[in-house]
């Protein structure tokens, strides 16, 4: 029997692997199985994007800085107690193997590897860009096994 994983994209039309991880509000979640590396649309997560009307999730501080940075200001920090934007996005994807983007930051990268979930910035085509990673998954496999 083959193993499955499940891979999150990031994408605004459902073709293309485009947009920024914080942009996002709305994950297509895909599972592939690593066998054939038929991937089959499972549906959508929703999720509170992290940066709109030019704020990014954080401090006021990083919020300031993201207007003038184009997003790259936050810290990843959230207020008081509360997990930042970036950390409920990766909590809402943490059954997810891999998360695929066309722009991603360090604070989301850190956020997301706290679930063992690996981000990819890539802009290609949903299925071209699967089957990279499952081209990648095959050869460590293969390596494992020498």
């Amino acid at each position: 029997m083959s193993e499955k994983y499940k891979v999150a994209v990031a994408t605004s039309d459902g073709i293309t692997v485009d947009s920024h991880f914080g942009h996002v509000s709305s994950f297509s979640i895909f599972e592939v199985d690593e066998e054939t590396g038929i991937a089959q649309d499972i549906g959508q997560r929703d999720v509170t994007a992290a940066c709109s009307g030019g704020q990014c999730g954080g401090s006021v501080e990083s919020q300031n800085a993201a207007k003038t940075s184009g997003c790259g200001g936050h810290n990843g920090a959230g207020s008081a107690g509360e997990p930042s934007p970036m950390e409920q996005i990766a909590k809402a994807l943490s059954d997810v193997d891999y998360v695929l983007v066309a722009r991603i930051g360090p604070h989301a990268i850190r956020a997301l590897a706290k679930y063992e979930v690996t981000a990819y910035d890539i802009v290609l085509p949903i299925d071209e860009a699967i089957k990279k990673i499952n081209d990648f998954r095959k050869k460590i496999r293969e390596r494992k096994h020498i």
